[in-house]
């Protein structure tokens, strides 16, 4: 009678002091882990790819290593490296609105991270006109002046530009948005903290018993 009522108190109290060492183990590494985690987020301004990197403290990656690629053939278009505000901008290249690109921060000490730019949204990217008078458009037809005295290419010029100043805090704040979804290791913290919780109410639940 006594074995059988010792491992009756002490069955629930094994699997409590399991789940709260997984509990432990799962919240302190991923945390440790995240803590230093960079990352990067791009979005398009103008005629130009806007890359802001930052650490998940706040702090943004001042200097940090940007590298450009083709999404679909792996070559490196690009490189250079992140202002003391984490950003780094640079022309949208050809190669990206017919492939995409894939922008990759390397930010030392092993902490990496990649941004991935459809094709699409690269090539809704507008060039900038150049104009009748500039060197090179010799033999160019002229464009019909408005009555302001405004062509209408220019026009269009002047509308997209304030349309890109309008639009790109947005797409900056969509791009953001992306980045902060939980990933896999917080969802993985989650449910360390279910389980743990679960086996300290059961260890609980034991010593009532």
């Amino acid at each position: 009678m006594h074995s059988i009522c010792s491992r009756r108190a002490f069955s629930p109290t094994l699997p409590a002091l399991l789940s709260t060492l997984f509990l432990l183990f799962t919240l302190a590494l991923p945390h440790a882990a995240q803590a230093h985690r960079v990352n990067i987020f791009a979005w398009t301004e103008g005629d130009q790819v806007v890359a802001e990197c930052g650490f998940n403290g706040g702090n943004k990656v001042k200097q940090g290593q940007v590298v450009v690629y083709d999404a679909a053939t792996g070559a490196k278009l690009q490189e250079g490296r992140t202002d003391d505000q984490g950003v780094y901008r640079f022309p949208v290249p050809a190669e990206g609105k017919a492939h995409g690109l894939r922008i990759v921060v390397k930010a030392g000490e092993g902490h990496q991270n990649e941004w991935m730019m459809d094709a699409a949204e690269l090539a809704a990217v507008q060039t900038p006109a150049i104009p009748a008078s500039a060197p090179g458009a010799k033999g160019a037809a002229a464009p019909t002046p408005s009555a302001a005295g405004v062509s209408s290419g220019e026009l269009q010029t002047i509308v997209n530009a304030a349309l890109d100043v309008k639009l790109g805090p947005i797409r900056r704040e969509l791009a953001e948005m992306r980045v902060s979804r939980p990933g896999f290791s917080e969802i993985f913290g989650g449910i360390g903290w279910l389980v743990g919780l679960a086996g300290i109410a059961l260890y609980f639940k034991g010593r009532r018993g």
